[in-house]
């Protein structure tokens, strides 16, 4: 999902081609409940289907928090106390979950912390309760596109974009996140005209891109990416990608390449965390990151 939308992808074990491809449009922020309702009945398939849920951007916040100094046993409730120092709503109206950070900076010792809408979030597990086999995972964003790069050990560097959201730069590497930041003034990037990124926005994104990875390698002390991927659902993302890849002595590629074999028959870039989701149904690998287990 996305803030605007609601995406669909049936897949069948041992196949990467998708069987069934559906979206459904957001009227409006009060009409989720309807918009995941039609989405679900778009095909019989989904009586069968084990359903992983990337949640929208709009209904959870990820947070880097300082990690809570209790045992394991009470680390749970811990990190829901914790999650108050960071958001304005009582925590009775959110759900918690954490993934740990690979790498740490020296001295420090923090969580990635999830902090979702919880009305939201029961709200999508009774719906897919009601229509799928199994729900059998519920997600965000920065750990579907994660998902993408499991077998990599190599770090890559991602830059996407949904509308009507901020921009996601992250760094992935060996199936885990060592940096992820949001970017304000991109929000609009969708709706750029040509000029607008030939005269701003591929300089502006190229120094928000050289910032993380100066991050990753002088603060994290990381060997430099070997290739920056962009999806930024615009009629100009080429000249995009081809005037930021000017400033760089990587690789920088659009995200689709990567997932042409798995891609629905669509141009429509919300459908990529789909597929980052549904790996570890396609591909088992050991337990990873999940969010609401």
């Amino acid at each position: 999902m996305t803030s605007t939308a609601a995406y669909l992808l049936i897949y069948q074990p041992g196949q990467k081609t998708p069987l069934h491809t559906a979206d459904q449009p957001l009227e409006s922020n009060e009409n989720w409940h309807n918009c995941i309702k039609q989405l679900l009945e778009t095909s019989p398939l989904i009586k069968q289907a084990s359903l992983n849920i990337v949640l929208p951007g709009s209904q959870y916040q990820l947070f880097v928090a300082d990690k809570p100094d209790v045992t394991e046993d009470e680390l749970a409730s811990a990190i829901k106390y914790a999650a108050a120092d960071y958001i304005n709503v009582p925590l009775d109206d959110v759900v918690t979950e954490y993934f740990d950070i690979p790498v740490q900076q020296h001295g420090q010792n923090k969580i990635n912390l999830v902090v979702a809408n919880k009305r939201f979030v029961q709200m999508v597990i009774k719906e897919c309760n009601q229509k799928c086999n199994l729900l059998n995972r519920i997600t965000i964003d920065e750990l579907a596109y994660e998902d993408l790069f499991l077998s990599d050990n190599d770090a890559s560097l991602l830059v996407v974009h949904h509308p009507d959201e901020q921009l996601l730069l992250q760094i992935v590497k060996e199936g885990k996140i060592y940096f992820f930041r949001r970017v304000r003034g991109y929000d609009k990037i969708d709706t750029f005209a040509e000029l607008e990124i030939k005269h701003g926005a591929a300089d502006g994104l190229s120094l928000e891109i050289q910032r993380s990875l100066d991050y990753f390698e002088s603060q994290l002390r990381q060997p430099p990416v070997k290739r920056i991927y962009i999806s930024i659902q615009n009629k100009h993302e080429k000249q995009l990608i081809d005037q930021i890849g000017e400033n760089f002595d990587v690789p920088v590629l659009p995200l689709k390449n990567r997932l042409a074999d798995e891609l629905p028959d669509s141009d429509n870039h919300a459908y990529f965390p789909a597929i980052g989701a549904v790996q570890e149904l396609l591909n088992p690998q050991p337990q990873g990151n999940g969010v609401a287990k």
